[in-house]
């Protein structure tokens, strides 16, 4: 079920969505650097013992902070094709054009993304498994989880609803769920995309934290805790 650890990779073959820190290498900048942060983006969860999935792993420093945190065991998650990306209609842009030739070339830089995760899980000796699957359809077979973190994903996904349930499923207790939130209690939905920004086709809404509020009780959890940036909810 889990994919097999990817050993001969080269940094030259790597794209990395997070800066990090790497033995024998050194600084590798991505686009988002949370070194120092992981606490306090995930609410100062405590992950020992816990059985933690992180949604949309990228190069892979939510796992390992997880795992250098405590938790007994972590699996990364993460598409098994760029055709389950979702991209936002745009008439001439390939990825609405012809979504096979768009997705073949995606699907090379999708092999450096995850070169990027291979190359770290090797040099700093990390023991967490991968999953390679469907967000919206993630299997019961891959286990329950103490906890879930879904980090900056929701705002990439056309249907953020049926993803969150879709971790709802296998998820037993809590889910650290980062994203961007409207401050009102009013039950809206703002939708992030703009057609004089078509560099910008992957980023669908933003909700209100009453959208959180009655989703996550539809699915059995509470909130106990919520910021603009950050909901916990555990059941």
């Amino acid at each position: 079920m889990f994919a097999p650890a990817v050993t001969d990779v080269d940094l030259k073959d790597c794209f990395f969505y997070h800066t990090m820190d790497l033995p024998g290498i050194g600084l590798v900048k991505g686009a988002w650097d949370l070194r120092g942060k992981f606490q306090e983006y995930t609410d100062h969860f405590d992950f020992s013992g816990k059985r933690v999935l992180d949604v949309g792993a990228g190069s892979g420093f939510l796992s390992f902070s997880a795992e250098k945190a405590g938790a007994r065991e972590v699996v990364s998650f993460d598409m098994d094709d760029s055709s389950r990306q979702d991209f936002l209609p745009f008439a001439n842009k390939l990825a609405f054009r012809d979504r096979d030739a768009f997705s073949a070339e995606h699907n090379k830089w999708i092999a450096q993304w995850r070169n990027a995760y291979w190359l770290s899980h090797r040099l700093l000796a990390a023991k967490s498994k991968v999953f390679y699957g469907d967000i919206y359809s993630i299997p019961m077979e891959i286990g329950q989880f103490d906890v879930s973190i879904v980090g900056s994903v929701l705002e990439h996904l056309s249907d953020p609803i049926k993803a969150i349930a879709s971790v709802s499923r296998v998820t037993s207790d809590t889910m650290i769920i980062v994203t961007c939130m409207l401050d009102t209690d009013a039950k809206i939905a703002e939708f992030l995309g703009d057609s004089s920004k078509p560099e910008n086709d992957f980023v669908f809404w933003s909700y209100s934290r009453a959208v959180y509020h009655h989703v996550l009780s539809m699915l059995n959890f509470r909130i106990c805790s919520c910021e603009l940036f950050v909901s916990v909810s555990f059941k």
